[in-house]
């Protein structure tokens, strides 16, 4: 099993500070409402731990669906001129695993005459105490006799200002959906019987088989930055986050641009070695209906926890390869993971497949689809610093390792909810850092002047991200979310926390 950014990076994970342009002096208001594909339970709990993290404490609400904060003073200690500051927290659950979670953040101000408090010998006993202070509990307890006993804080009942808090909503969504994806191997779980093969309706297929032949080529325009790169015997890694639609079509465009200028290329899919005899038998078929039945067929596709690497978007750049291969490119497609292996050793075992065929075959370019984690060329990982990835332990002259930029958007993929359970279902991707980026954009390479801590040489651009469910699944696009309720206006007396 692959650690997780879900994980909690957090999916949602998630996603995992993003970039933004210059505030303008339009109001704080969100033009549209993100939803988490998350719990909503979860997401609470997670937001919970964002604000306890920053010192602030809790009430009791009566709907379970929202958190508010006590007030928070910033004292100016030497007058009653205080700050006071509260959050309070609402959440909508849009579906079972869909969730709004609204922050609003309210300020106080409050100013005093210090005449009016009566008494201005507790400012000379209170200087007293902090030139006398030999610890902090000292001081607490000079500052407690110093100050006149006149009970609680004033009364707060003055103008009051309230806002959605963006940054803190922006670093929730960090937290819940910009964490690495999670995979699960499960090459020793014993296997429920399968049901009869499914019937399944027409429009289930992929329809390229009745297209070859007939396009005059089967690449699009070169991608930019690639001709910089290539050379025969490069090896290049593509650390990608995992279930989406986007990563896969763009490798698969990548490796036909680089067949296409006449050089033997190898495409490495994180599947199960065992699987390599059945992928062959594809790619050597029409990719008609029977032969996409007899492809998934394979356990790799049936697996209990399907993680992204098994999905609809993997099944098109398998039959993608065999249309290429159909069109003379010389394209082989490889299949380096185990099932049977985790942690360093799994990463060992792919590694060492490569080096092997690297030693075989000098000159071949060599595309490698990987989580990316797998894609790191130093040992350890923030979560665990024993992990070797398969990056490090290869043994090629000229490596190359691009990480997967993005624009925000959904994927599908696994994740261990708050009692430590695998989940798998739709996932939010929100990139942090340099890996962000706009959408729009045509697909390209940018290399850096040099490595990442990571290792990473620079960044493949796809696009806004968007959920590819499992090959298997009868359905092709996930529906959006639906009964997203607007916030509700401010009204002119106080809001209920008063």
């Amino acid at each position: 099993m692959e650690p997780r950014s879900g994980w909690w990076c957090l999916v949602w994970l998630l996603f995992v500070g993003c970039a933004h342009a210059p505030r303008s002096g339009e109001p704080d208001t969100p033009k549209f409402e993100h939803v988490f594909q998350k719990p909503l339970e979860e997401a609470l709990a997670v937001t919970r731990e964002l604000l306890a993290n920053r010192g602030m404490t809790f009430e009791q609400t009566e709907d379970p669906h929202q958190l508010l904060t006590t007030w928070e003073v910033r004292d100016s200690m030497r007058t009653a001129n205080n700050t006071y500051t509260r959050y309070l927290v609402t959440g909508i659950a849009v579906g079972p695993r869909q969730s709004v979670v609204r922050v609003f953040k309210s300020t106080f101000q409050s100013s005093g005459n210090d005449a009016s408090r009566g008494d201005h010998w507790w400012k000379i006993l209170w200087e007293r105490a902090e030139m006398d202070i030999q610890s902090p509990a000292q001081f607490q307890t000079g500052l407690q006799r110093a100050m006149p006993r006149r009970g609680g804080p004033i009364e707060l009942r003055n103008a009051l200002k309230g806002t959605r808090d963006l940054d803190l909503e922006k670093e929730l969504t960090l937290r819940l959906e910009s964490g690495p994806s999670l995979e699960v191997v499960s090459g020793n779980v014993k296997e429920d019987p399968r049901p009869p093969a499914p019937v399944r309706d027409s429009d289930f297929y992929l329809t390229r088989w009745k297209e070859d032949g007939v396009k005059e080529g089967p690449c699009a325009e070169t991608m930019r930055g690639l001709h910089e790169l290539l050379a025969p015997g490069l090896t290049l890694l593509v650390g990608e986050q995992l279930g989406s639609r986007e990563a896969p079509a763009v490798v698969g465009e990548l490796v036909c641009q680089v067949a296409e200028l006449g050089l033997p290329v190898a495409l490495g899919v994180s599947i199960p070695r065992k699987e390599q005899e059945r992928l062959d038998r594809y790619l050597a078929s029409p990719g008609a209906p029977a032969d996409q039945d007899a492809l998934l067929e394979g356990r790799f596709w049936h697996r209990p926890y399907q993680d992204g690497r098994s999905s609809r978007a993997i099944l098109d750049l398998i039959d993608r390869v065999r249309a290429m291969r159909f069109a003379g490119l010389a394209v082989s497609l490889v299949a380096y993971d185990t099932d049977l292996k985790g942690g360093s050793e799994r990463d060992q075992a792919q590694a060492d497949l490569w080096n092997r065929r690297r030693q075989a075959l000098k000159d071949e370019v060599q595309v490698v689809l990987a989580g990316n984690t797998h894609t790191r060329t130093v040992a350890g990982t923030p979560w665990d610093k024993a992990f070797t990835p398969m990056a490090h332990l290869l043994k090629a002259s000229r490596l190359v390792v691009l990480e997967m930029s993005y624009a925000q958007g959904t994927r599908w993929g696994c994740d261990l909810d708050r009692a430590g359970k695998i989940q798998c279902g739709f996932v939010g991707a929100t990139p942090s850092g340099r890996v962000a980026a706009r959408p729009g954009l045509s697909p390209h390479i940018t290399l850096f002047e040099a490595p990442t801590p990571e290792g990473t040489h620079g960044l493949l651009y796809v696009g806004e991200l968007s959920p590819s469910l499992p090959a298997i699944s009868p359905h092709k696009e996930a529906p959006p979310p639906t009964n997203i309720r607007p916030p509700r206006p401010m009204r002119d007396d106080k809001p209920p926390m008063f």
